[in-house]
């Protein structure tokens, strides 16, 4: 049964927050409509800006050079420790020194391991078996084990397609 918006009560709750503190916990239910009007977002701190607060040393050496701003939004990497949020879809390329060993922190991993959209998976799959022969590959190429390299380049050209295959 859905829940509904704990402030209109009339429209049904999308956003589910959960707060435990001091081992009572909380639970909070709003409506997307709700939550944009009263600016709830804000209201709750959020979790990467509690684990980036450490600066780029949670996870990374201490030589990490830090990066000034994204040169798409110009969002700083104060702003992003501050506000746990980043800008645009660049600043993940402006700020992966940190926020690699950040997401290998948090997550175990800087590449999604979750569950995907069934349309999708199959794409997946074939991208992530592709990635896992070119490991192969090379590793065969600096080996010098040439008709290992040729028989993986011939499984990636049929799993990728021949298009795809000389990058």
């Amino acid at each position: 049964m859905a829940k509904l918006c704990q402030y209109c009560g009339k429209r049904e709750a999308k956003i589910h927050f959960t707060e435990i503190k001091d081992g009572k916990q909380t639970e909070m239910h709003i409506c997307e409509q709700c939550a944009h009007e009263k600016n709830v977002a804000l209201a709750f701190p959020s979790l990467l800006s509690h684990i980036v607060a450490g600066g780029p040393s949670a996870g990374s050496s201490s030589d990490t050079e830090i990066p000034g701003t994204c040169a798409e939004c110009g969002l700083s990497y104060a702003d992003f420790k501050s506000k746990g949020r980043l800008g645009c879809p660049a600043c993940y390329t402006s700020f992966a020194p940190v926020l690699v060993p950040l997401l290998e922190k948090v997550h175990g991993s800087s590449s999604h391991a979750g569950d995907s959209p069934r349309r999708l998976k199959s794409v997946i799959s074939a991208n992530q078996e592709a990635r896992e022969l070119r490991d192969a590959l090379d590793q065969a190429i600096a080996d010098e084990e040439y008709e290992k390299a040729a028989g993986l380049r011939d499984q990636i050209r049929e799993i990728l397609g021949a298009e795809d295959s000389e990058s």
